[in-house]
């Protein structure tokens, strides 16, 4: 052992120091993604919309999406600083590792600093790999569902109050959250039952827990209530998760094999540290909480790879034991740690840089030939509205809305009525993507976009946009309006081998 080893470990007992190191880690996990213009689709809308609503624009009636109401506060906070993409990826980096820091402080409950810290940077690193390097919405929300876990944990009534209403925040960014705040609610009410709270006190605290755990989402829904726009949030949070089509390619049980293949080791350190852990270790309530996380994933039986974001929480405490056995610990989780960098693009900084430069030459391209263009991305990155500053009328700004079969007829608003709406709007710049396969395309609405570029539109260029870990072909088309256009300017466009 050298001389500065002991110094190194006194110096991280201390928890700001504990802090210190995973928001390092954070930061060489994510450093990647910083100005990154095209990560992930996903929180660029998010990010987009929390622009547009420092313009007046209500979510769920001017910008419509299905994601929780405590997303876009967030998203129109970190755009109240800045409308750089740096802001909502710095933010992200923070929460993440405030995150880990959490998942630390709960696994020191029943093992040592090695194990706490190992788990919090085995989190961090896992998060690359499942879409988490950006700001997707559990990169904000596991934080306060892991802070309602520590405060349950604690045992007294003032903090398990606090834990529920974090637990409704959490559902607030998206319901899919609910599945582990009833978990902790009704660990806490074990607790209190332990404590000897019975009878009809029990069932009081219940109802105030419940109280505490609705109460975000209730402030919401009240408030869309004051404005007249209740219908709206409604058809959001509930109707629109009833009529969706879920795994729309039947490819399920495909992505559920590949999603356990690469959380395996995770899973392996889960239930390696279950089997170790001290007896102090709360076995039920980290299995408990396991559970409950893997409910909300199949809730959405999407199974998408960010939907596994959640989980990697309670796995990662999971694993703490495992990764506080000496040198043996240590080694598990460094081998944690490279498999999820080795597979994961954490360090792909060129094929970044590329994908930044290639959102930046389409929005060049489009500015040099139409300095104010109409802009209707139809396909392909909303984050152009930004860059180019302009914004078509349709409420469905989210073009995920307008194309993809699946969302057809999911909001209050038609969606070839609202395409129709954006082309009478005469857009003089459109966005598709080249060579898309006609069963990727909503039926409706396609033939009307396809049909307007061919009529009124000329082909400017082909190019291409890299998003985390896919890319695409895009066509744009300008001068639309200019003049007639002969009909053997535009060709039309050809079946797309492979599939989104």
């Amino acid at each position: 052992m050298t001389a500065g080893q002991p110094a190194l470990a006194r110096m991280l007992e201390r928890p700001a120091a504990q802090l210190g190191l995973l928001l390092v880690v954070g930061l060489v996990t994510r450093a990647s993604v910083f100005g990154d213009l095209s990560y992930f689709s996903d929180e660029l809308f998010y990010f987009l919309a929390g622009q547009r609503m420092h313009y007046g624009l209500l979510p769920y009636v001017d910008v419509w999406d299905r994601k929780g109401p405590a997303l876009f506060l967030t998203y129109y906070l970190i755009a109240g600083v800045s409308k750089s993409v740096w802001a909502y990826q710095i933010a992200a980096w923070l929460f993440a590792s405030s995150t880990a820091f959490v998942i630390a402080r709960i696994a020191l409950r029943f093992t040592g600093v090695q194990g706490a810290l190992a788990a919090g940077s085995v989190y961090l690193f896992s998060l690359a790999l499942f879409g988490g390097a950006g700001g997707q919405s559990p990169v904000f929300y596991n934080l306060w569902m892991a802070l309602a876990a520590l405060l349950v944990l604690r045992g007294k009534w003032r903090e398990m109050l606090a834990a529920m209403a974090l637990a409704g925040l959490a559902i607030a960014y998206k319901q899919s959250a609910a599945p582990e705040a009833l978990f902790l609610g009704l660990a806490a009410l074990w607790r209190l039952r332990q404590d000897g709270t019975k009878g009809g006190a029990l069932v009081c605290r219940a109802l105030v827990l419940a109280v505490a755990g609705a109460l975000p989402f209730a402030l919401f829904a009240l408030f869309y209530l004051a404005v007249s726009h209740f219908d709206a949030f409604w058809q959001a949070m509930v109707t629109s998760n009833l009529r969706k089509a879920y795994n729309p390619v039947g490819d399920h049980w495909t992505r559920i094999a590949a999603l356990a293949k690469l959380s395996s080791p995770l899973w392996l350190g889960a239930i390696a540290g279950m089997a170790l852990g001290r007896k102090q270790m709360p076995r039920w309530f980290i299995g408990g909480w396991i559970f409950a996380a893997l409910i909300g994933f199949v809730s959405v039986p999407n199974f998408y790879e960010h939907y596994l974001l959640p989980v990697l929480v309670p796995l990662s405490v999971a694993s703490a034991s495992l990764f506080n056995r000496g040198a043996v610990g240590l080694g598990a989780a460094a081998a944690a740690a490279l498999v999820f960098a080795a597979n994961s693009p954490m360090f792909a900084f060129a094929k970044r840089a590329e994908a930044r430069a290639a959102m930046e030459q389409i929005a060049a391209d489009i500015r040099t030939r139409q300095p104010n263009p109409r802009l209707f991305v139809y396909e392909g990155p909303v984050w152009l509205y930004a860059m180019l500053d302009s914004y078509p009328p349709s409420p469905l700004l989210n073009n995920f809305h307008l194309y993809f079969p699946p969302e057809e007829g999911v909001s209050q608003f038609d969606s070839a009525a609202e395409v129709q709406r954006n082309l009478n709007w005469k857009p003089d710049v459109i966005v598709t993507y080249n060579n898309w396969e006609p069963w990727e395309e909503n039926a409706r609405t396609a033939p009307l976009v396809r049909g307007y570029v061919a009529q009124k539109c000329r082909h400017w260029a082909t190019r291409d946009y890299h998003e985390n870990y896919r890319s695409y072909r895009l066509d744009v088309w300008g001068d639309c309006n200019a003049a007639p256009i002969p009909s053997a300017a535009s060709p039309a466009p050809g079946p797309r081998p492979g599939g989104n």
